[in-house]
């Protein structure tokens, strides 16, 4: 089954990259069957995942390879297999006038993304590991730029930075964790903490997942990525990609495992910090948002921060390491679903949101919402309630962490009637059942039963007992999300000074300031040297004129440029400053 989980997807994807060989008149029938089929390519990894745990090696491949399912990949292949089926759906059983080529396209970039994603999930040894983490992160690229536009390229150009700089510094780590050791997936915690720089190399595998997880403040890729790309792109990037990074955390950090010093303590207390940062400050710059995409992207960032500050719970408490995996696989299963169901919801409500189908579209979305909200009854309440319990040991400032948690819901809560807002006064009208409304009601029933099952029989979690003093504690922070949203008055924000990608943002003003002075400096540099006189004073004039005429261009690019250094810049400062954090503390 591993065989046909792989290689179905492979000939697909190699059908429609091929297809440009073949003659003009088969070509596009070509790319439209493959387009067509594709949703069946992912029926084998749900398979193999229901099946239960089985393990494969390959000793020709690489340095010879091994997959395995176990307690963290299982569940997360069934909902990476389900969301990408749906997304699949949605691009190539779509009757509208899109040219076959860019569905097929869009389908063979989705199948290509699917491929390195079950693979990071799957994956045994640490080659592997690497090969799926870059085939998941490079292939995304094609789903970021697929309409082309000037935001696409902007988003593009910037993901790919931070991409490039995710796998750079996931190469050094791994290559320093399998020189102490740790070849083998299982073996790499220990290996972690046993080789000579613990600090470094935990701080690379910081890097190189948090910008994947979109933790602050290497979260900016996110916000421009998911309006820019389609729908269905969207569903599958927060869905399931994000989770390959907190799959690494979860496989790569040293939960569960004594020793590691102030390194590891560092660590901890640096990404516990980061967490809670983002889950909450996303939740403040995504309510100052007009487009429902870029809302739902900051949503996203806000409930990775929860399972970040969850993880970091694990490192501080190895002994809670098993409770917090579990929790951590849950939550992850459950946010695919919901998160999934709400961008593929984005062109149902627009397209569905009237008429008889309207009352359903709107049934579904519902579901989503409270779900990601945590609201009594649904797979959010159950994933939090398990996170919460995960994290009782844990204490910031005298203040339990398990306390501190259900304070996000109270952001969810009001990003998420935000983003209802925003699509209810929008375009919506009565269209016929496609390939998109399909994919939407297959992931919005997956997620009402999946994480259920998932978690009472795969991970063996108690579900909680539904007392009055349990649905309090779940209720109390949605109503007060509730509260602080009738006060605001959701009403549309006019010239919001956050725009997407809000560091990227800041980013552009910092330098285009900096530009502004520079060239006020040289004016005055410029003057002054012109009363020099002959010799020295015409010479210094000519380089200041240079030196103008220099920054002038400069100045001229970047306010084109598509902000590239910038956010090279930021991602670089923000990996020094945790650097310098987790060295300090005695690498």
């Amino acid at each position: 089954m591993f065989f046909l989980a792989f290689c179905l997807p492979a000939v697909i994807l190699a059908v429609i990259a091929g297809a440009g060989l073949l003659p003009d008149g088969v070509r596009p029938r070509a790319r439209r069957a493959a387009a067509a089929v594709a949703p069946a390519t992912v029926l084998p990894a749900v398979v193999l995942a229901v099946q239960g745990s089985a393990t494969v090696e390959l000793p020709w491949l690489l340095f010879g390879s091994t997959a395995a399912l176990d307690e963290v990949g299982r569940p997360l292949l069934v909902t990476a297999g389900v969301l990408y089926g749906a997304a699949l759906a949605a691009v190539g059983w779509r009757r509208s006038a899109d040219a076959e080529v860019r569905a097929a396209t869009l389908s063979g970039f989705l199948l290509a993304s699917y491929l390195g994603n079950i693979g990071v999930y799957v994956a045994a040894d640490t080659v592997s590991f690497y090969l799926a983490f870059a085939v998941m992160s490079f292939a995304a690229v094609g789903l970021v730029i697929h309409y082309r536009s000037d935001q696409a390229r902007r988003a593009t150009v910037i993901y790919l930075v931070m991409a490039v700089l995710s796998e750079t510094a996931l190469l050094a780590a791994l290559m320093m964790t399998v020189h102490a050791g740790g070849a083998a997936v299982a073996d790499a915690p220990q290996a972690v903490i046993d080789a000579p720089r613990t600090g470094l190399i935990l701080v690379l595998f910081f890097l190189g997942f948090g910008i994947k997880a979109g933790v602050v403040p290497l979260h900016v890729w996110l916000p421009l990525a998911h309006p820019a790309a389609p729908p269905a792109a969207s569903a599958v990037l927060s869905g399931a990609m994000v989770k390959a990074g907190v799959v690494g955390w979860l496989r790569f950090f040293p939960l569960g495992e004594a020793g590691g010093g102030g390194a590891v303590q560092a660590l901890a207390w640096t990404l516990l910090a980061l967490s809670l940062l983002g889950a909450f400050g996303a939740a403040v710059v995504g309510v100052l948002q007009n487009d429902p995409k870029v809302i739902l992207a900051y949503s996203t960032i806000s409930q990775m921060g929860f399972l970040g500050a969850v993880i970091a719970a694990g490192v501080l408490m190895p002994g809670a390491a098993p409770a917090v995996t579990a929790a951590v696989v849950l939550y992850g299963v459950h946010h695919g679903f919901a998160k999934g169901a709400l961008f593929l919801g984005v062109p149902v409500v627009k397209r569905h949101g009237r008429g008889p189908l309207g009352a359903v579209v709107l049934l579904g979305m519902a579901w989503a919402g409270l779900a990601i909200a945590g609201a009594p009854w649904t797979s959010g309440a159950f994933a939090k309630y398990m996170g919460k319990e995960a994290v009782v040991e844990v204490s910031v400032w005298g203040v339990g962490l398990d306390e501190i948690l259900p304070l996000v819901a109270t952001g969810s809560t009001v990003l998420l009637l935000r983003a209802a807002w925003v699509m209810w006064h929008g375009e919506r009208s009565r269209g016929r059942i496609d390939g998109e409304l399909l994919g939407w009601l297959a992931v919005c029933l997956a997620g009402l039963t999946v994480p259920w099952w998932v978690g009472r029989q795969w991970l063996g979690l108690e579900a909680p007992t539904w007392d009055w003093s349990t649905l309090w504690d779940m209720a109390w922070p949605i109503l007060l999300g509730l509260a602080l949203a009738l006060l605001a008055r959701l009403r549309p924000v006019s010239g919001s000074k956050i725009p997407p990608g809000d560091l990227v943002g800041a980013g552009d003003a910092a330098v285009l300031g900096l530009g502004r002075w520079g060239g006020r400096a040289l004016d005055g540099l410029h003057d002054g040297t012109r009363r020099l006189g002959a010799g020295v004073g015409t010479l210094g004039a000519r380089v200041a004129e240079t030196t103008q005429r220099g920054l002038e261009r400069a100045d001229t690019t970047q306010r084109t440029w598509p902000n590239t250094g910038k956010a090279t810049l930021l991602l670089i400062g923000a990996g020094v400053v945790v650097f310098l954090l987790t060295w300090g503390a005695g690498s």
